[in-house]
This record gives structure tokens, sequence and C-alpha cells, in this order.
């Protein structure tokens, strides 16, 4: 509820004292009441001038429901066949009641105008390639699109030709003579085999020519190559592509400009100046080696102002100071990077000793004690315990039964032997599942599971998969385990829940990456109406891991059997990480952070690590096979801080990673430290930083000014207007409209082909992202001829619509006042009996003439009053009933 006028609330205050006022001042309890009574009327009738409403959700049906057709003519449909929007524009005209929208110009703003249209009242209609590149992605659009209920459909054009388009990615601002590796990508439209050459060129000198081929399928291929820069300042890189499949020469050239820096400061706190972590930092920075930092004296704070990060390796808690730790805080905070490596004095060790509950601890992503987690996987049982689940399968046991026993097969699975396993009931209400896990590696733990899990009993309510979800995510959030979600049910999912309310749901673990299996155990008998399947007999648990964003699998028995899957074929050979004890392989937890992306390290071994926790707001990057923490980030401040918890490549005669710092693990040190570090740039005079971009697409340049007075930038001889967004930092939006590198005051911007040109061909999750609405993709044909059949030609949907209470505001207003004058006329009337039985008594007792009767003039004029007030009441009412019948 709210008040479309909630300031006129505030006349109860004085409505309020002035009651107060005239109830002290009034003499016996009738006056009493009669100012009590007034003074809640008058409140009543004051919130009723604030107009208090809510809203409820009302079901609509549209019979000739509104449509929006989207029609996509932007560059990238160049390769499709013209005319279908028009033709179907000109088809569903008379069937629907139709808007027609385009996009054109260098961008597609696809997700924009899904989410603009998708009010729960139109059927949408994307005449597009799925590719969006401007303001909302898709993604987001669809989001919307399945928030509000809203239906979108997809009609893809006949692929008429092919093309090629080219792209180099990596890192524009380089440090001098590093190794830097960059991406070349090649896009095709269509999806058959094509082969392909492209020339990669530096400064013009050409240092790559490479021929491959796109197969099964393949829409698009990215290769990596390194090289150096072996001077400051500006540098190009080109790549040229040819190909016979290729139509359009426009996509064929891709120039990245790059900017080498000089060498960034680094600090390394290390006892072993030989080595591997040492070795490798002093190969990509200006590292400073010292032993403590206590060696820099009351120069501490200068060596830290002027360098970059600061790399401390297995450091013991005693070697550190309070002061010298609070200066690392400060540094930090302020913009500063840390990166923190373990090993036998650091970290969890000695005992004793360790970092644990210390003021240095306090800057960690870490807590210095052993993380809890045991198996490499997680794995997330959903059971069906509602009541729909007692019917009888083939086998004469009920379909509870068979669900447990598919559950219990589970924890028995070899495949799952190093897995952690967790279970949740659906259709139990009154069960407080905790979410713990059990280790089956355990044998005790898979016991106490299998006996949990035989032991449940027929719930309390029905299938709510949604609320079974809302228990488990919090779960999964604080998990670093790959999690697997396998839901075992009878399949009647859609109780008082929609079908997109399931899916929005059931996406919530794609977050986490989770894969999923939806194992339906069901009978022709168990099926409920419009529960297990939609009017045209798809089954909700099939299109729910069809549309799961994620990987989904679906699995049924449709005799109401245990299933027993075959999980190796279904998911694959799992490792086992414990086929070598002396060692642990590394796998990365999240691949989507900058540091791990693209970063391979399979067949990386460590011998050791630390044991450690991670902080609430942390990021487990890297784990071990057995799902201790390896490296771990978060930031602190402004500045980043790394725990990479294991030791050095030496770690005293240990040895524990010494694989980690050689190809390709060595990359993790650089990525880590490259990340920790920010901005390379040294902090002293103007510092820009503008990435490349593309014809008519804006794009933010940023200055860093550490000198004192206002930057001034030149392009193509005109002076840059810059805008102060904080100290010492100004920003300008700029926008091109050709091709070519740009000279902004020595510094390079490039800008390359129309975005429009980069991503040709059919989005790769369109199909994945329409059906997740309820929608389908056709082609012109079969959507003239199926829409209609798929989708209806009417649409029920739901609104909320608001409710005014002011009508009962009066009625109880007038309701209380009657109360109050019936209840006075009544006192009154006992108050009149009661003097005539006074007169009649003194009329007895005493002879002689009469005593006079008692003046009734005063309850003559009150019952006028009364009369008076009951005819207005009359008239109110009937005013209240007119105007109900014309409002509706």
């Amino acid at each position: 509820m709210y008040f479309e006028m909630p300031m006129l609330l505030l006349l109860i205050i004085p409505a309020v004292l002035i009651g107060i006022y005239f109830f002290k001042k009034a003499l016996g309890n009738k006056q009493k009441l009669l100012v009590g009574s007034r003074t809640v009327i008058a409140i009543i009738l004051i919130i009723a001038l604030a107009n208090p409403v809510s809203f409820m959700t009302v079901t609509r049906t549209d019979v000739n429901p509104d449509m929006v057709l989207v029609v996509d003519n932007t560059p990238s449909m160049n390769y499709f066949g013209k005319g279908a929007g028009q033709e179907l524009y000109d088809y569903f005209s008379d069937k629907f009641q139709l808007k027609y929208d385009t996009l054109g110009g260098n961008s597609t703003a696809l997700g924009e105008k899904v989410a603009q249209y998708a009010d729960g009242k139109n059927q949408i209609i994307l005449v597009s390639d799925g590719n969006s590149n401007y303001g909302k992605t898709l993604e987001e659009g669809i989001d919307v699109a399945v928030q509000t209920n809203t239906t979108v459909s997809a009609v893809i054009p006949a692929l008429e030709r092919n093309d090629l388009s080219i792209e180099i990615s990596g890192d524009k601002s380089v440090i001098y003579s590093n190794v830097q590796e960059f991406g070349i990508t090649v896009r095709q439209a269509g999806t058959g085999d094509v082969t392909y050459n492209y020339v990669v060129k530096q400064n013009n000198n050409t240092i790559l020519n490479e021929t491959f081929t796109m197969t099964d399928g393949e829409q698009e291929k990215t290769t990596y190559f390194q090289t150096r820069f072996m001077y400051l300042g500006t540098h190009t890189l080109e790549a040229t592509l040819t190909s016979s499949a290729d139509t359009d020469p426009i996509n064929n050239v891709f120039k990245k400009s790059i900017y080498a820096i000089e060498k960034p400061d680094v600090i390394v706190v290390t006892s072993e100046s030989n080595a591997s972590l040492t070795q490798v930092a002093g190969s990509l920075y200006n590292v400073t080696v010292v032993k403590t930092l206590s060696e820099f004296g009351d120069r501490l704070p200068d060596a830290l102002a002027s360098s970059k990060t600061v790399i401390i390796d297995d450091m013991y808690i005693g070697n550190m100071t309070e002061e010298e730790v609070a200066y690392l805080k400060e540094y930090v905070s302020e913009g500063g990077g840390l990166m923190v490596v373990g090993g036998k004095t650091s970290f969890d060790y000695p005992v004793g000793h360790s970092y644990l509950d210390s003021s240095f601890e306090k800057l960690l992503p870490v807590v210095s004690v052993p993380s809890d987690w045991e198996g490499i996987q997680d794995v997330y049982l959903f059971i069906d315990v509602s009541d729909s689940a007692s019917t009888w399968g083939a086998n004469n046991e009920t379909l509870l039964s068979n669900i447990k026993k598919s559950a219990v097969n589970i924890i028995e699975s070899d495949y799952f032997k190093e897995a952690n396993i967790t279970y949740f009931t659906i259709g139990d209400q009154s069960r407080n599942d905790t979410g713990e896990f059990y280790f089956v590696g355990n044998p005790r733990e898979s016991e106490a599971l299998k006996k949990e899990i035989e032991d449940l009993k027929t719930g309390d309510g029905q299938t709510d998969l949604v609320h079974t979800f809302d228990r488990a995510i919090p779960v999964m959030e604080n998990r670093s385990g790959q999690p697997l979600v396998i839901i075992i049910s009878d399949g009647n999912l859609l109780n008082q829940r929609t079908y997109n309310e399931l899916l929005r749901s059931v996406n919530q673990a794609d977050k986490y990456g989770a894969s999923m299996l939806f194992m339906n155990i069901y009978t022709g008998g168990s099926k409920r109406p419009n529960q297990f399947n939609d009017s045209r007999g798809n089954i909700y648990a099939k299109s729910l891991m069809r549309n799961y964003k994620g990987d989904g699998v679906y699995v049924e028995s449709n005799q109401g059997l245990p299933i027993y899957p075959n999980f190796t074929q279904m998911f694959g050979e799992v490792e086992n990480p414990n086929e070598n004890v002396t060692e642990a392989s590394l796998y990365i937890s999240n691949p989507k952070h900058f540091i791990v992306q693209g970063l391979n390290i399979s067949g990386t071994n460590i011998s050791g690590y630390n044991g450690v926790t991670p902080k609430a707001g942390s990021d487990k990057l890297i784990i071990a096979s057995d799902g201790s923490p390896v490296l771990t980030v978060w930031r602190y401040g402004l500045g980043r801080v790394a725990a990479l918890t294991t030791d050095n490549g030496v770690g005293n005669g240990n040895y524990w990673a010494s694989e980690l710092y050689a190809a390709p693990g060595s990359k993790v040190i650089s990525a880590t430290t490259n990340w920790v570090m920010g901005d390379p740039n040294k902090e002293s005079g103007l510092v820009i930083d503008c990435p490349d971009t593309y014809v008519g697409q804006p794009v933010t340049l940023r200055v860093n000014m550490y000198d004192a007075g206002i930057p001034v930038l030149m392009l193509n001889d005109q002076k840059l207007l810059l805008t102060m967004e904080s100290e010492g930092v100004y920003v300008t939006e700029l926008t091109f409209n050709q091709t070519g590198t740009y000279n902004i005051s020595g510094y390079p911007v490039t800008v390359n082909y129309p975005l429009e040109y980069r991503n040709i061909g059919v989005y790769q999750d369109f199909r994945k992202l329409i059906e997740s609405t309820g929608g389908n993709i056709y082609t012109v044909e079969q959507a003239k001829a199926l829409y209609i059949k798929n989708n209806g030609d009417k649409t029920t949907y739901q609104t909320r619509e608001a409710v005014s209470f002011n009508v009962y505001l009066l009625l109880l207003a007038l309701v209380i006042f009657l109360a109050e004058v019936i209840y006075r006329r009544v006192t009154e009337i006992k108050e009149l009996k009661r003097l005539h039985e006074e007169y009649d008594k003194r009329e007895k007792e005493s002879p002689g003439a009469p005593p006079p009767r008692p003046d009734m003039s005063q309850f003559r004029r009150q019952n006028d009053m009364v009369a008076d007030a009951k005819g207005d009441a009359k008239k109110f009412l009937a005013k209240m009933k007119d105007k109900t019948k014309k409002n509706k």
C-alpha cells in the first residue's frame, strides 16, 4: 500500500492535538465520547484525502493481442535474404494489433528493443541474426522478457552469402621488451567448412603468416601468438585476412595500436633471491629485492610510493613490525598492489606463529586456517517427496521409493567417489535442509547420507522447485567445488508457479557454472493436468533442461522405475585427484576472471600448499585437486591483493611449485602481478588511456595529470575539450567516422571497420535465449505457417491494477458517526425514561399539586438533529451508489 498524496497525512498531527485539547476540556463522558469520535472521524477523512491505494495482480486475456515486429536492417543482416520484415508485416497485420519497428545504422541495439517492448502484453518477433552490440546486451533484454512473461520469437532469413571477419585482441598498454600474447579471432557468417589465411604485421614487418580451416559447424576460431616490443612509445599490429569464401573486404583488415611503457618498479621481499619467483618477476619488471621491509628504514613510505606492486615471499610474521604493516595497509588502500606468496614460514606455518588473527592477515583475502572442503565436485541432490510421488510404479513400489533408490545409486556410484554431496527436498515445507555436505570418499559419511535419504517420508506440500532452489543457491554461493545439480522428481512442476518462474529459478545456478541433470520418474497415472506438460504435450522438465543457460541433461523413466544413468557417458571421465598422493593438480575455479582468462594449467602439479580459507568477498581463482585454495584475490580499498598459497618454486628445498614457474604455468605469476598492479604507468607527468574503437562507436579518453596544471591535448591540430572527473583526472568522449590511427598528443587511437561487420552470422546463443521465453526460431515460411499455432491468436497476461481504499474509509467514518449518534440517542432515551420515573415517584410521594414535568424541548431538538443526520446519511449512500455505477 502507498499514498498518492502522503504529505496530507501531516494534517493528522494538528487534528490529534486539537482533539486532545477539547477532550481535556470536555465535561462528562458524553462530551468526551463526542470529541473522541469526531477526532477519529477527522483522522479517517485525512487518510482518505491522502488516497491510499494498493496493487493487486489481475489476469487478463486479449483476443486480438499486440505484436511488435522488430526488423534488423543493420549491415550484419546484409548476408541474409531481404524483404522478410515486410513480408511478415503484410501477413500478420490483419491478425494482430501490429507495431513495426526497425534497427539501422552501424550498431544494433537489439537488447534495448526487447527490454523496451517486453511488458507482458506484447508478443515480440525479432527479424534478426541475434547480434546486439549497443546498449543492453541481448541477454539483459531477454531477462526483462522472462521477468514480464513476454514471449519473444525470432525469424532468421535464409543466408545468401558467406563472409569472414578478423579481429586482434590483447592489451594496448604493454611493458616494453616483455613477451606479450595476442589473439587472432576469425568469424564467419555461415557454418560450413572454410579455409582462410591471415598475415600479421608488426610495425609493417611481417611476423606471422598462417592458414587455418574452420570445420564441424565452427563460426569462429581464435589462435594466439606472442611478440615483444623493443622500444617505448607507439607500435602497430595489423592482421589481413584472405579466403575464397569471403565476399566483403570491409572487415578483412584489423589494426591494433600498442603503447609500450617502461618497466614498472616492483619490490620483492624474499630470503631466497635466486628462487624461481624472483627470476620470473625480474624478467618482467624493475625489481628491488630485499630480505625484509626493515631494510628500507625510514625510506619505506617513499619506497612503497614509487613502486607499483609489492611481492612478499614466504615472510615469517615475526619479521614484520606493526608499523610496517600499517604502511602496507595505507599503500594498498590508496591503490597499490600486494602479492603474498606462501611457503613453510607463512600463512598457516609455523604452528603457533602463523598469520592467523594478525594485523597483516586483515590485508589478505584468506584466513590462515585450512579449508574444510573435501572433493573436487559439489553434487546437489533435489529429491521430490511431494504427495504426488506416492503413485505406484511398474515394480509395485511408490515413485518416492524409486526416487530414493536413484539417489542412493548416485551416492554409491564410482563416478562420484571423490565428490561432496548434499541434498534438498522438494515438496516438504516443514523441513529445514541445512545444505551440509557429505564427502562420499569417507565411508562413514557416505553411509550416514544414504541412511538420511532412505528415511525420507512423503512431505507436507506440493512440488515447488523454486522454493528448493531458493534454499540451495545461498549454499552454492559459498562453495568452490564444481556444482552439479541432480533433480529427481515425478515431473509435476507447475503447481502455483509459472514455467517462466521455474526457468528463472533454475538459471540462477548458471551463475556458479553448474551443470544440471533432471531424472524424471513418472507413470501415465502420475501425470497431473497442466503440471506435467503444456498444451502442446511438451514436458516441462525436458523444456527446463533444454532452455537452461548452462549444460542441462534430461533422462526419464515413464514406468516409474529407478534410473541408473551412465554418468561417464553423460559428463565424461572424471579425474581422480588421488591417483598420485604426492602431487595435487591445479584447476581453474573461476574462468571468467582476468587473471585466468585464456590460461591453460592442465597438467600443472604442485606437491604442497598452505592451508587457508577464503574470506567473504574474495575470489578463489585456482584450486588444488582436493579443493584447497591456491590463488585467491580481492580488493582492499583502492588497491588489490593476491594470496598465492604455494611456494616460490624452491621453498627451502621442498620445491612445492616448481612446475608453476615454468611455461605455461608461469603465466599465473605474470597475470597475477599485472592484475594487482592495475595501471602499470608511472605516476608522473601526464598519462593518457584510451582504448581502440570502431567507426561511429563512442570511446572515452581518460587523462591522469600528476603534475600541477591542466592538461592540453591536441587531435588533428585541434584542442580537445576535457572535463574534470575527479582531482587530477580528466575525460572526454570521442567518436570517429573514418578508419585509421589517430595521434592524440603522441598517444595512438586506432579506429577499425564498423562494429556491425565484426560479429557476423547468427549469434550462437540466439536459440537458447529465445526458447527461454517460450518462443521459437523460425524461417519466414515457418513463421507464417506455425507461429499462430504455437503461440495462439490471443494473449493471457498478468497486470497489476491500483485499488483505492477511499470508499471503505468514508464508510468507516460514516459508521462511526452513526454509531456515536445512536449511542447518544439511546443514552438520552434512557435518561428521559429515568426522569419520568422520578417524576411519577415524586407525584406519589408529594400530596397536593404535582411538581412540573421536566422540560423536554432539548430532547425534541435532538430528535430533529438525529432525523436530519439520517437524511444526510441516506443522501450520501445514494450518491456513492450512483458514482459506483458510473465507474463500472
